[in-house]
């Protein structure tokens, strides 16, 4: 009944997960923005801000990179 999952399908879905929470933490982000108005925290969410988006990207290619291959 049940059906083995390969280590690439299994690497495939915790990317899935991991990129699903990236998009979370990037809205929890760009609502903090919107809200902050101390110039030192406006600092801290733009490099999170970038750090999520590198993160985002990276995790967006290796989904294509599987499905390419597939």
């Amino acid at each position: 009944m049940f059906r083995r999952i390969s280590k690439a399908e299994r690497e495939r879905r915790a990317a899935r997960a991991e990129l699903e929470t990236t998009v979370q933490a990037l809205h929890a982000n760009e609502r903090a923005f919107k809200e902050a108005q101390d110039p030192f925290y406006i600092e801290q969410l733009t490099y999170q801000h970038a750090a999520l988006l590198c993160r985002w990207r990276a995790l967006l290619h290796i989904l294509r990179a599987d499905r390419e291959n597939l």
